[in-house]
């Protein structure tokens, strides 16, 4: 059964309608069949004491670049939920645009693998993340 994979405008698309996700305006940076990357501007909402961007901020990034990355390879119709979510904090981000990239490890008939770094624009690693998501 072939699959129709959504290109960046569909899947911006179903980015911005996505209301779980919609107060931090998350923009699809590039999609490919390999990884998909999104951007996470700056707001002093993500902000946490110290000046830094929070935690809960770089795991939903994470989870939302792997689902877009899922659903360039299941399709817009079909769909997937995070089973697991770990995360290592490497380094902090400080008042800036955080990137976050995903790629698919292996896509199983029912469970799908992943990891996640979220990412300054010259690829220093903020967070490491590996993601387990299962179809349903």
């Amino acid at each position: 059964m072939s699959v129709r994979k959504p290109g960046k405008a569909a899947l911006q698309q179903l980015l911005d309608r996505a209301r779980f996700i919609g107060g931090y305006r998350f923009k699809l940076v590039a999609v490919t069949d390999k990884e998909c990357t999104i951007a996470m501007p700056f707001r002093r909402t993500l902000e946490r004491p110290g000046g830094t961007v929070n935690g809960p901020a770089f795991m939903a990034a994470a989870d939302c670049v792997m689902w877009l990355a899922i659903k360039r390879h299941i399709g817009i119709e079909h769909d997937a939920v995070t089973s697991e979510l770990n995360t290592a904090f490497l380094n902090a981000a400080r008042r800036e645009t955080v990137y976050c990239s995903a790629r698919i490890l292996k896509l199983g008939k029912r469970l799908i693998y992943g990891i996640a770094e979220c990412h300054d624009r010259r690829g220093k690693i903020f967070t490491h993340h590996s993601v387990t998501y299962v179809r349903i």
